[in-house]
């Protein structure tokens, strides 16, 4: 059996850090929310900034990779992601130590999460094209799930890398998954090479547009399962402690944290192990994907216990497993090979619209209903399974005998 490919190792190694970092927001940050004077709404809006900054980034970067490099692309992305995340564990310890008031506290980490999320746009865009450069049709499905999972590998590492270093501060944590995302910089720069090719870029043909029908489908249907994902993900800790009485913050981010780990393992399982035995085209990666979230959002509804808590976010994790690779792989086939970086900067940022109002949304409606954000995700996912009905998903083309 080959090895396993250094550069893909050092791209999933910079993205599992990633992952880590964005877990860490919701494990360690969104338990002190309350404790630091940020009421729900508040906490969407801070975790939605950077997604918002990320949204125009994302593109940006994704074109630049073309001409600038995918390597150079991904490394500024790591660097901005260490500085950027070091910062923010810096003002929420502030917050913690009361140095900084409710207020004033809100307005710094929002301005920090927008500088955070412009650099830090680079690295998924660069990441995702420099796989499509380096992957034929056949394989470009079990490529796209490998830089999905590093993602699910990420949430599962930062829960138990959060319970592990918080004996020391509530927020260590994220300063650590800042110094990691710093390690991952020094190795890219290092051992990373810029993938060859596949074709020259033509004058012009980085300004794909988000309209473009080719791809239409594939950036809505990263809005809504990162809306919903991001947004019900934002509300679970007061979900946790309305409906089942866990009202204290630790016990109630361990709760989430199982809840995380859970849907983690299934992810990775199902791109790490399932999808690269079974090439399954993206049509069907897409289908299963879909279904089995609207099943995880009305079980999370009723959630008679928190088993069913955990249940439900095990079923997230089997369909981000399948959804995430099949939007990805369906996006990069749908378009010619010297489009590749700007149709990748557009699927990276097609989620972060999702975060954006996902997140925003939800803590609006929780206030409804403590079952709202996720009767109302059902049925937005169940309205997407009927609009892919009528969708025609590329499939790869056979290979040459």
């Amino acid at each position: 059996m080959a090895a396993f490919p250094r550069d893909r190792l050092i791209l999933l190694v910079g993205l599992i850090t990633y992952g880590m970092g964005q877990s860490l927001l919701f494990v360690s940050f969104a338990p002190l929310a309350r404790d630091l004077g940020l009421e729900e709404w508040k906490l969407g809006l801070i975790i939605a900034a950077s997604n918002m900054a990320l949204a125009f980034s994302a593109p940006f970067w994704g074109r630049a990779s073309q001409t600038m490099g995918r390597k150079r692309v991904y490394l500024i992305g790591l660097i901005g992601y260490a500085i950027g995340y070091g910062a923010l564990a810096v003002a929420i310890q502030a917050g913690i130590a009361g140095l900084v008031a409710a207020l004033p506290l809100f307005a710094l980490l929002l301005a920090l999460r927008l500088a955070y999320g412009t650099f830090v746009g680079g690295i998924n865009p660069a990441a995702t094209a420099y796989i499509a450069d380096t992957t034929d049709e056949q394989s470009r499905s079990s490529g796209m799930a490998l830089v999905s999972m590093s993602g699910g590998l990420g949430t599962i590492i930062g829960p138990a890398f959060g319970w592990a270093l918080a004996v020391v501060s509530p927020v260590f944590p994220m300063f650590a998954a800042a110094g990691l995302a710093l390690a991952a910089a020094v190795w890219t720069v290092r051992a990373l090479p810029e993938p060859p090719r596949r074709a020259a870029a033509p004058h012009g043909s980085g300004n794909l547009s988000a309209l473009d029908g080719r791809i239409v489908p594939y950036l809505l249907g990263w809005v809504v399962v990162f809306g919903v994902f991001t947004g019900v993900q934002t509300v679970t800790v007061a979900f946790i402690a309305d409906r089942f009485g866990v009202t204290d913050s630790g016990e109630a981010g361990r709760t989430m944290a199982l809840a995380m780990l859970s849907m983690a393992f299934v992810t990775v399982f199902v791109q790490a192990v399932v999808l690269q035995k079974w090439k399954a085209p993206p049509g069907t990666m897409l289908r299963t994907g879909f279904s089995v979230m609207a099943a995880a959002l009305l079980l999370l509804a009723l959630a008679p216990g928190l088993w069913a808590l955990y249940l439900g976010y095990g079923l997230f994790g089997l369909s981000f497993g399948f959804t995430a690779p099949g939007l990805n792989a369906a996006g990069s086939l749908s378009v010619r090979p010297e489009e590749q970086g700007a149709v990748a900067g557009l699927l990276s940022a097609a989620p972060t619209v999702g975060m954006i109002f996902g997140p925003l949304l939800c803590g609006i409606v929780y206030s409804a209903a403590p079952n709202a954000p996720m009767l109302g995700g059902a049925l937005l996912t169940v309205a997407l399974i009927v609009w892919f009905l009528f969708v025609k998903v590329p499939d790869p083309r056979p290979a040459a005998a």
